[in-house]
């Protein structure tokens, strides 16, 4: 059985619409979008800094940083997946806005991986600070796209 996946959303924080010349112009932005994306993102902020608590650190990095970098992507591929799999409505805009834009994008943290790949070139590791940003950022493509197969293989009893 070849594998297939449904086309994942362009945007999944504004709704937008098209002009002739194909540009996506913003066409709403409500209230209750931004208190959705801010919820979640409260609960993501919370939830990292819990993870990054209890992580041990060696020098500058810490391995809650790095937990947190791969599983998000992998989450979010998994989500995106999901979503992508039947009509728009309502109740998915709210969970692309709470879980994917506010939760995942808060619990994410990739600021953080800037300032440890500076740390840790101040320190005397400058190939190490940039091996250590690549392969995140490689680890964290790679685990976005298995979360899109994982989600896509799941079986059929637990499609939406």
């Amino acid at each position: 059985m070849p594998w297939r996946r449904q086309t994942l959303p362009v945007n999944s924080d504004i709704e937008v619409a098209r002009t002739v010349v194909g540009v996506s112009v913003m066409i709403r932005l409500r209230p209750s979008h931004l208190a959705l994306a801010a919820g979640g993102g409260a609960l993501g902020t919370l939830v990292r800094f819990g993870i990054v608590s209890i992580s041990p650190s060696w020098e500058t990095l810490s391995a809650g940083t790095v937990a947190v970098n791969i599983l998000g992507p992998f989450m979010l591929g998994v989500l995106l997946q999901l979503l992508s799999e039947g009509t728009e409505s309502k109740r998915r805009r709210a969970v692309q806005l709470f879980a994917g834009v506010g939760f995942l994008g808060a619990f994410t943290s990739y600021a953080q991986l800037a300032v440890d790949t500076v740390t840790v070139s101040e320190h005397g590791h400058p190939l190490l600070g940039a091996a250590y940003a690549a392969a995140t950022i490689a680890a964290g493509a790679l685990v976005a796209w298995l979360g899109v197969v994982a989600a896509s293989r799941r079986p059929k009893g637990l499609r939406p």
